[in-house]
């Protein structure tokens, strides 16, 4: 009966080894890592192009995706080519494995990603019922961002701007592009409303605006620069500006694209 127990024993423990092997969180194989991934800079809109170094003698090639630095991989494609074309739902991170049968590479190939600029800081614009004092203007920064005067020479990409009689405690107000309306000195820019968080579709397809209404509650809201970038606003907040009586301010972080990626995190 102890010798049986062994048998049992040591036969699980190779039947874990082997799942282990399986398991894309903990390479196991014996094949060469796969290296030269790189992502095509034509790359735009929510299709990621990838291609890498061939291994020799492989059956193929696992392309593995995750949303962020620290989650577990995902396979996403099994290809037998050394590129592949990824439809994403958000920004993310690339890697690949090659395999032979059961057995693939010693580790994972090192990562490419399609990570937008997050630009932390928060920043704060007001509509034309706020002091004169008071930004109504903004420009996209890659780096970071600046406020100015949508009434002066400042060339903004979107300025907040109320449409409506003054309403005392007022928390509703419009984007307008730099382009348009009455401050309309600045850069064309187009705003679209999100269907999810992590993407956007690529400019002209869906509906664009050259305005676009913000309420309380609002959260995120995308761009299309005049200078080909796409932007997410988001952490979006409304609120009435304290120091008038029928302001209204508006706060926001914001992600950018510099290629033509519309691909964003969940933010």
């Amino acid at each position: 009966m102890k010798k049986l127990g062994l048998i049992v024993l040591v036969a699980g423990i190779v039947l874990m080894a082997g799942c282990a092997g399986d398991d894309p969180s903990t390479p196991s194989g014996t094949l060469e890592v796969v290296t030269g991934l790189v992502m095509d800079p034509a790359s735009e809109g929510r299709d990621v192009e990838l291609s890498w170094d061939a291994v020799d003698d492989v059956d193929g090639y696992y392309v593995y995706f995750r949303a962020t630095e620290l989650a577990d991989w995902a396979e996403v494609d099994d290809v037998t080519a050394t590129h592949v074309t990824h439809t994403a739902s958000s920004a993310g991170y690339y890697a690949v494995m090659a395999y032979e049968g059961t057995n693939t590479s010693s580790d994972y190939s090192d990562p490419v990603d399609t990570m937008p600029n997050d630009i932390t800081e928060t920043y704060t614009i007001y509509d034309n019922y706020s002091e004169q004092s008071t930004h109504s203007g903004f420009i996209f920064g890659v780096t970071s961002g600046q406020t100015g005067s949508a009434s002066g020479s400042f060339y903004q990409d979107i300025y907040a701007f109320d449409e409506e009689a003054p309403i005392a405690g007022d928390d509703t107000v419009r984007l307008y592009s730099g382009d348009y309306g009455s401050f309309g000195n600045g850069a064309e820019t187009h705003m679209a409303e999100p269907a999810a968080a992590g993407y956007c579709e690529l400019y002209p397809a869906g509906e664009w605006f050259v305005n676009y209404g913000l309420y309380t509650g609002d959260v995120r809201v995308f761009l299309y620069l005049e200078n080909g970038h796409y932007v997410k606003m988001y952490n979006i907040v409304v609120t009435p500006d304290p120091a008038t009586l029928n302001g209204t301010m508006v706060s926001f972080s914001y992600e950018i694209q510099t290629g033509g990626l519309t691909l964003f995190t969940s933010n």
